[in-house]
C-alpha cells in the first residue's frame, strides 16, 4: 500500500498562513456583529481586538515563512532548470560526437568496400590470364590499399572508444580485422606469385 506524502515545506507555510488569515476573518465577522450594547458583548469585543491584535502577529509570521519558502521554491527551480539545459547540451554535444563517428565509419565502409572491388577486379584479371607482373603488381596496390584501411579503422577505434561509443568501437574493429584477414591472404598469394615470377 502506497503512504501519503508529507506535504512539502511551500504547501505547509502556505496551509499555516491560511490557517491564520481564516482565523482573523472569524474574528472580523464575529466582531462585525457585536450589537455593543451592554458589558458582555463589550467585553466580547474588546476581547476579540486583542486577539486580532496577536493573531496578526502570527499572519506576519507566516507571511514571512511563506516568503522564505517561495523563495527556497525559486532557487530549485533554478538549480532544476541548469541542470536540464546541463544535460540538454550534453545530449546535443553527444548527438554531434555520435555523428561526427557515424560518418567516419561510412566513409571507412566506402574504403573497405573500394578495397573490395579492387579484390574482385585482381580476380577477373587473373581468370582472363593476365601476367604474374600484372597480378603482383595488383596485389601491392591492394595491399597498400588494405594497409591505409587497417590504419583508419584503428584510428576510429580509438575515438570511438575516446568518445565512449561502444558501439562504433565495436563495428570499426570488425571492418579492421576483416581487413587484416584478407591482407594476409593477399600477402599469401602475392608469395605464391612471387615465386613463380622469373627471377
Amino acid at each position: 500500500m502506497a503512504t501519503k506524502k508529507d506535504p512539502s515545506p511551500l504547501v505547509t507555510a502556505a496551509a499555516a498562513l491560511d490557517e491564520e488569515l481564516s482565523g482573523l476573518t472569524d474574528l472580523a465577522e464575529g466582531t462585525k456583529h457585536e450589537a455593543l450594547d451592554g458589558e458582555r458583548s463589550m467585553s466580547r469585543t474588546t476581547k476579540a481586538l486583542s486577539a486580532s491584535v496577536e493573531q496578526q502577529a502570527r499572519i506576519e509570521t507566516r507571511l514571512r515563512a511563506l516568503v522564505e519558502e517561495i523563495e527556497r521554491a525559486r532557487v530549485r527551480q533554478q538549480e532544476s532548470t541548469k541542470a536540464l539545459v546541463d544535460v540538454a547540451h550534453e545530449v546535443e554535444r553527444r548527438a554531434k560526437s555520435r555523428d561526427e563517428l557515424l560518418a567516419r565509419f561510412a566513409a571507412l565502409g566506402e574504403s573497405a568496400g573500394h578495397v573490395n572491388s579492387l579484390a574482385v577486379e585482381l580476380g577477373e584479371r587473373k581468370n582472363a590470364g593476365a601476367a604474374d607482373a600484372e597480378i603482383l603488381e595488383r596485389l601491392a596496390g591492394i595491399q597498400m590499399e588494405m594497409a591505409a584501411v587497417v590504419g583508419e579503422a584503428e584510428v576510429l577505434v580509438e575515438a570511438a572508444k575516446r568518445e565512449t561509443w561502444p558501439e562504433i568501437a565495436r563495428q570499426a574493429d570488425g571492418i579492421r580485422q576483416q581487413m587484416l584477414s584478407a591482407k594476409n591472404k593477399l600477402a599469401l598469394a602475392q608469395r605464391t606469385v612471387a615465386s613463380r615470377a622469373p627471377s
